[in-house]
């Protein structure tokens, strides 16, 4: 099976160093799955947006979780 390799903060562009830098700000670490997606800094946006407009919900964050790992 190929593997889709991350893109590591010494290699990125500047638009993929500022989303890190703002996902680092919020989490504290970059998860490599968000490297993964990087290679396309739209579709990383794209997801960063759906996740924050998810976190504005009327759900609690114990259910929230539980969507996530469902």
């Amino acid at each position: 099976m190929s593997r889709i390799p991350p893109v590591e903060a010494a290699s990125s562009t500047d638009e993929q160093k500022a989303l890190f830098d703002a996902i680092h700000a919020q989490l504290g670490v970059v998860p490599n799955f968000l490297k993964v997606f990087a290679h396309s800094p739209a579709a990383l946006r794209a997801f960063l947006g759906l996740h924050g407009i998810a976190g504005d919900g009327a759900l609690d964050p114990q259910t929230r979780e539980r969507i996530a790992l469902a």
